[in-house]
Parts: structure tokens; C-alpha cells; sequence
């Protein structure tokens, strides 16, 4: 009983003194987001972003060339086909009827081609023989002149029928064509990015079935204002910077410049990416910085955004930012700089091409702190 009291007041000890620790609050590490801009090789240009979108470089709605009931559908959307694959079917009963009489017609016109032959040849004999008789007086011009229209019929009836066994033929070929039709594949290598159809849906000639889009070699469609057109040129390098695949930005070059407007004050442009990514995809958010000359001789200079150079009592510096795992490091970097240009700072030492950089709250940053990228 005296042991029974004792292990009761020990546990009711033990309870109030759990009662009495404080629970630790747990924390949530705060990553602050940060504006920023990358240091580039500059000629004292005027750089301008603009935006656009991916697209693939071929794209295709393919139809049938012949109507008819589909009968197999063998695609959906997103599905990666390769060049002469089949795409759909539709029901070819009537198109093989069609060719199995056409090949019987042709096999018709070569025998009426072996018959005028033959009547050929004995009209030529006759009238050989008849010519002959003529000539000496043997036989009466009527019947000459009647060897001869018998032997001009023959030819005509000859190369008749010629004629008809190569429009015949054209007639199989037609017709093969018409059975080969019935059967729709992919033009090139791609992605399937739509279906317009279902099985058993009657379809006409030149009805889109699915659309096919390439998967290499993406491209950007971006609009250029009107005051820019005339300054970008083919092969003008660019950069390329999707919303959807951050911290990353793509090297380009010009394709194609539209010569007439989109209907307002800008111009199709064409640009090609030197590396795409396999992330890239048809239709995604895309922004192309265009460098102009503005006619300065001077050569490329590394500039850093102006918004990103500070200033101690130990000089001039940045806050580099520096990527691990999901988040950026901030390092202070001292650096020399140059002359203000319309591109930013000239940096003479400190920074390399291609780092990026805080361009906001420089006085609130600190060496080591963790930090992640907003969107420009």
C-alpha cells in the first residue's frame, strides 16, 4: 500500500512538471524575394524586350484527300508519332470496287488493242497487195481507193484504241490512288496537339482530322513595334527568357522579318533558338531582348544594370547572386566601374559576363542571406 501511494505521487510530480516547460514555437526560414538583372557584353546599344510566344517550327492539319466513314482513329492528343505513321483510316469499300473495275476496263482496252492490231496488219497486207495489183492495171481504182480507206480505218481504230488503254491505265492509277487515300499519315516526325474527329464520323475531303506540330527546333513569333522594325536584321543575335523556366535564358538568332504589319503598329518577327530545352512548348510566354546599335564605334564593354551598383566606404559594389538548390545566395562583390552608358554601369573588374545581380533594396541586403528571384 506504502509503495502504491509513492508511485502515484511520483507520476503526479512527473505531470506537473511537464505541465510546466514551455512548447517551442517552431519556425518557417523566411526567403525573401529580390528584383534583379544580368551583367552582358555591351556596345553601348539600346536594348528593348519584347514579348512573344513559342510555336513549332512546321505545324500541319491533316485531311484526307477523299470522303468517306473513319473507321480506326489511331491517335490522341499528345501522342508523339513518327514520319508515315497512321494517323487515321476511313472505310475504302467503294474505292476498291472502283479500282477492281478499272482494272478490268484495262485489261479490256489490251485486248482491243491486240484485235485493232491484228485488223492493222491485214488491212496494211491487203492494201499492199491491192496497191501492187493498181499499179498494173490489174484492178479498178474503186477497189484501190476501198483497201485504201479499209487500211486508214485500221489505224484510226489502232490508235483509238491506244488511247483508250492509256486513259484506262490513268483510270487504275486514279483509282489506286483514290484506295491509297483511304489511309491517312503523318507528313513528318511530331506531336499530336489536336483531334478534331471521332470513329464512325463522316468526313469530306480536306475536313482537318488532327494537327501535327514538330517537336524540334521550337520557334518565337514576336511582335516588333513599328519605330524597331527597320533596326532588326536576319540573323541578329537575341536572348530568350520564359516565365515557365526561370533563371534560365536562351541564346537566338533572328529567322525571319515580317515586311507588312500584324493589322496594327507591329511586325511579325521569327526568331530561332540556338539550344532549346525539351521544356519548351508550343503557345508558352516568351520575352527577346533585341540589342540596336545606336551607331557608336566603340567596342563591346561589360555593363551591369545601374540600379545594381552601390556604394561604401570602400567603394563600389553588387550583390552577385549565386543559385543552390531552390533559392540564390547573396555574395558582396567589390567591382570598378566605368562610365555610365545607355546600358548601365561599365564594370572594368569584379563581375563576370552572364552574372546576375540585385537591382533593388541594396540597403537591406546582406552578405550569405538567402534570397529567390522575382519575376522582372
Amino acid at each position: 500500500m506504502k509503495n502504491h501511494k509513492l508511485l502515484n505521487i511520483a507520476l503526479l510530480l512527473l505531470l506537473l512538471a511537464s505541465c510546466g516547460e514551455e512548447e517551442k514555437p517552431m519556425t518557417t526560414e523566411i526567403i525573401r524575394p529580390v528584383k534583379f538583372g544580368e551583367v552582358m557584353m555591351s556596345g553601348d546599344a539600346l536594348s528593348e524586350t519584347f514579348s512573344g510566344s513559342a510555336q513549332s517550327s512546321k505545324e500541319s492539319k491533316v485531311s484526307f484527300k477523299v470522303s468517306g466513314t473513319i473507321t480506326s482513329l489511331n491517335v490522341k492528343v499528345g501522342d508523339v508519332v513518327r514520319k508515315g505513321q497512321t494517323i487515321a483510316k476511313i472505310d475504302q469499300t467503294d474505292y476498291s470496287v472502283q479500282y477492281q473495275q478499272s482494272v478490268a476496263n484495262n485489261k479490256s482496252s489490251e485486248t482491243q488493242i491486240q484485235s485493232a492490231k491484228s485488223q492493222l496488219i491485214n488491212s496494211r497486207a491487203t492494201y499492199q497487195r491491192i496497191e501492187k495489183l493498181y499499179e498494173n492495171n490489174s484492178i479498178s481504182i474503186s477497189e484501190f481507193e476501198q483497201a485504201k480507206s479499209a487500211l486508214e480505218l485500221a489505224e484510226a481504230s489502232y490508235n483509238a484504241a491506244l488511247a483508250q488503254a492509256s486513259a484506262s491505265e490513268k483510270q487504275v492509277e486514279s483509282a489506286q490512288n483514290q484506295v491509297r487515300y483511304s489511309t491517312l499519315t503523318a507528313p513528318f516526325s511530331g506531336v499530336i496537339t489536336s483531334v478534331m474527329v471521332e470513329e464512325n464520323e463522316l468526313v469530306g475531303s480536306g475536313s482537318p482530322i488532327a494537327t501535327i506540330s514538330a517537336v524540334d527546333n521550337p520557334e518565337i513569333s514576336v511582335g516588333i513595334p513599328e519605330v524597331y522594325i527597320s533596326k532588326v536584321k536576319k540573323n541578329q543575335p537575341v536572348n530568350i527568357s520564359f516565365s515557365s523556366i526561370p533563371d534560365q535564358v536562351f541564346v537566338g538568332k533572328v529567322f525571319e522579318v515580317g515586311f507588312s504589319s500584324l493589322g496594327g503598329s507591329t511586325y511579325p518577327v521569327t526568331v530561332k533558338i540556338d539550344k532549346p530545352a525539351k521544356e519548351i512548348r508550343p503557345g508558352m510566354a516568351a520575352d527577346v531582348r533585341f540589342s540596336f546599335d545606336n551607331g557608336s564605334t566603340n567596342g563591346q564593354k561589360m555593363v551591369a544594370p545601374a540600379a545594381a551598383v552601390g556604394e561604401d566606404n570602400n567603394g563600389n559594389f553588387v550583390f552577385s547572386l549565386f543559385k543552390e538548390n531552390d533559392h540564390y545566395i547573396i555574395k558582396k562583390k567589390k567591382v570598378q566601374i566605368g562610365k555610365l552608358t545607355t546600358s548601365g554601369f561599365e564594370i572594368k573588374s569584379g563581375l563576370d559576363n552572364g552574372e546576375l545581380v540585385a537591382t533593388a533594396g541594396l540597403n537591406t541586403l546582406l552578405d550569405g542571406m538567402k534570397v529567390r528571384l522575382m519575376e522582372n
